[in-house]
Order: structure tokens, then sequence, then C-alpha cells
């Protein structure tokens, strides 16, 4: 039986994969930045995916939860702004729905405005789950920017937040 060769480090790989776009014609650069973000993008999501497993919440249910966590009004979210904030066809919003509801996640109510629409809330469990997601993830987020002083995060902040409004601008 062969041997795999050793994958390289997620560093390595990124290192790697700036010398190939630069010889492709990319400026150096702009492919350090790129990939840097992309990478640790890539990475945090994978860490995000076990934990989300661990809690027993697929991806799907935590975007649910995420735009329901956002209702600040109070006022719920219905079934189709839920399906399209995670992209998905109505009859399979339903689905997920349900299966949260049986969880005890969320709950179904009737729109006091309007009778035949539904709206949907985190009811104390869901968002007790949401807020131990997030205290979990800013534990591990807090030890991946531990080597940045303070000024350094802040200024790392005001730059990528530049960085999305030159985005949106492109978008515009």
């Amino acid at each position: 039986m062969a041997k795999r060769p050793p994958q390289p480090s997620p560093s390595e790989a990124y290192r790697k994969d700036v010398e190939l776009f630069v010889a492709a014609g990319g400026d150096e650069l702009v492919q350090r930045v790129m990939s840097a973000v992309h990478g640790l993008a890539r990475r945090l999501n994978q860490w995000y995916d076990g934990q989300l497993a661990d809690l027993d919440v697929s991806a799907g249910e935590w975007a649910v939860m995420s735009r329901l966590a956002r209702d600040l009004e109070a006022r719920g979210v219905t079934p189709g702004v839920l399906a399209e904030a995670a992209n998905v066809a109505p009859s399979s919003m339903t689905h997920r729905l349900d299966r949260m509801v049986e969880r005890g996640l969320v709950r179904r109510f009737t729109d006091p405005d309007n009778r035949v629409r539904v709206r949907v809330m985190l009811t104390d469990d869901g968002w007790d789950l949401f807020k131990q997601a997030i205290q979990e993830s800013d534990m591990l987020e807090s030890d991946v920017l531990r080597p940045l002083s303070r000024a350094d995060r802040e200024r790392l902040a005001e730059l990528l937040e530049q960085t999305m409004q030159g985005l949106d601008q492109l978008d515009g």
C-alpha cells in the first residue's frame, strides 16, 4: 500500500496559491490579501460547521436562526423571507420549520395584521442556542486574533469594512 504524500499546511497551501495566481498574471499584493481572506473564511467555516454539528444544528437551521435573531422588532418573520435568507424553496422551508418547531427552537403564529399570513419567531430555547453558538464562536475567533494587538484588530476591522464598502459600490 503506497503512502500518501504529506499534505501541505494551510499556510503552505496559501503561499503556493499566491505563487500560482501571480504566475498566471495576478498582482502579488492583491493575491496575498484575497487568498488570505478566502483561506481564513474557509477554515473558519469548517470550524463553524463542526460546531453546528456538535450543537445538532444544520447549516439551514442556522440560517433560519440567524435571520430570526435579526428580528429586532420582535414581530416575527414570514416563511418566505426565511426561505430567501436560506436560499431554499418555500416548500423546503416549511419542512425545516416543522422540524424546528418540534425541537422547540421556533414558534409559528398568525400575523395580527393579516390573518392569512404566518410569522415565525425564535423561542427562548432557540435564542439560548443561538447565544451559545455565538459565544463559542467568539472564543475561537478571539484565539485567532490573539496575535494582533487591540490597535491592529481595530485597524484590520477598519480596512475590511472599507473593502466591503468598495465591493458594495461595485454592486451598485
